[in-house]
């Protein structure tokens, strides 16, 4: 079966490691993942991160999918946007409100970035779980907001809001969860049962998590063969708007 993986990230380290692209392609494809959807969360540069991204999608442009960092805070956001989507053709968009430091109902610069992004048919994804910059609520909000625009909650809400991640998902029909970093089996399984296979995405959030895990971990939630494949890489070709 084929894994793409919808979540993972390039750069140095919070612990200093430096990794190199051959280190990536060569622990995810040992796992089975012949596709990585990548994002640069080192520095505070983002017309830095976005370059060695754009940069790592010339050198692998049949594994890498590109993601846009975009910081609503930068008063380039809006070109940021367009070079990415636009000349760079990445193909989502990331945002962090956690680490990049800002409460996301408190920035309305978002309404006119999602209005551009939508312009561009990609889908967002935006780290959920981490009190109380990254909730899931306030992204269901926008989400309501942009009906266009398909909505990726990583993490199924990480620890604190994996059910309430879920139950803001089944609410509205674009909002999907991904599942990396989520080790709670009923969380995982309840989903699957609430949302469908069609809205649960794979991700392993390399480097930051144990790929192994990231794949067995569903092996244990005892998911028929169809509903595997959507998780594993038919999700990822919808997001990724593959036809």
């Amino acid at each position: 079966m084929k894994i793409y993986d919808v979540h993972s990230h390039f750069g140095p380290t919070s612990s200093g490691e430096v990794p190199n692209v051959s280190d990536l392609k060569a622990d995810l494809q040992n796992h089975g993942i012949s596709k990585v959807g990548l994002s640069c969360l080192s520095g505070i540069s983002t017309r830095e991160q976005n370059d060695l991204i754009y940069k790592l999608m010339q050198l692998e442009p049949d594994f890498i999918e590109g993601y846009a960092y975009i910081n609503p805070k930068d008063g380039d956001a809006l070109e940021e946007v367009e070079l990415c989507l636009g000349e760079y053709k990445m193909n989502g968009v990331k945002f962090h409100s956690w680490k990049q430091g800002y409460y996301p109902d408190n920035r309305p610069e978002l309404f006119e970035i999602f209005d551009l992004i939508q312009q561009f048919g990609v889908h967002v994804e935006m780290h959920v779980g981490t009190a109380p910059l990254s909730t899931p609520y306030i992204w269901g909000e926008y989400a309501k907001q942009f009906p266009k625009i398909d909505f990726l909650f990583t993490h199924t809400g990480y620890y604190e809001f994996g059910m309430s991640s879920i139950n803001v998902a089944s609410k509205l029909d674009n909002v999907w969860v991904e599942t990396s970093g989520q080790m709670n089996p009923e969380v995982l399984k309840r989903a699957v049962n609430v949302l469908g296979s069609e809205r649960v995405v794979f991700g392993t959030d390399w480097p930051y998590k144990p790929v192994n895990i990231e794949v067995e971990k569903f092996e244990h939630l005892g998911l028929k063969e169809e509903q595997l494949e959507n998780i594993f890489y038919k999700n990822a070709e919808y997001l990724w708007r593959y036809r």
